[in-house]
């Protein structure tokens, strides 16, 4: 991850009061580059929902909150890759 992650991270406008937090270092065509969508709450700042990494929702009062959030979702999805648990198999049917 870059020094300042939060420059990789940008809000598209959807609609007013609706946006799309992407990852601008992964391809458009990528789904990775969706991370989550946005909506302004009625009480005041951002409702999110996650799309990449799991889902789960989150509130944020700020904007810079908002982003600040988006680079540690980011991060925690990134520290969770790694080479996949082995699926436990049974020897095939002919086999017995």
């Amino acid at each position: 991850m870059s020094a300042d992650p939060v420059h990789q991270l940008t809000l598209e406008a959807l609609a007013p009061g609706a946006w799309r937090l992407c990852n601008s270092r992964v391809s458009r065509a990528d789904a990775a580059n969706l991370l989550a969508y946005v909506e302004e709450a009625a009480d005041g700042g951002y409702d999110v929902t996650w799309v990449h990494g799991g889902s789960g929702t989150a509130w944020f009062p700020t904007v810079d909150e908002l982003l600040l959030g988006g680079a540690r979702h980011l991060a925690a999805c990134a520290s969770r890759r790694g080479k996949p648990k082995p699926i436990a198999h049974r020897p095939p049917l002919a086999a017995l």
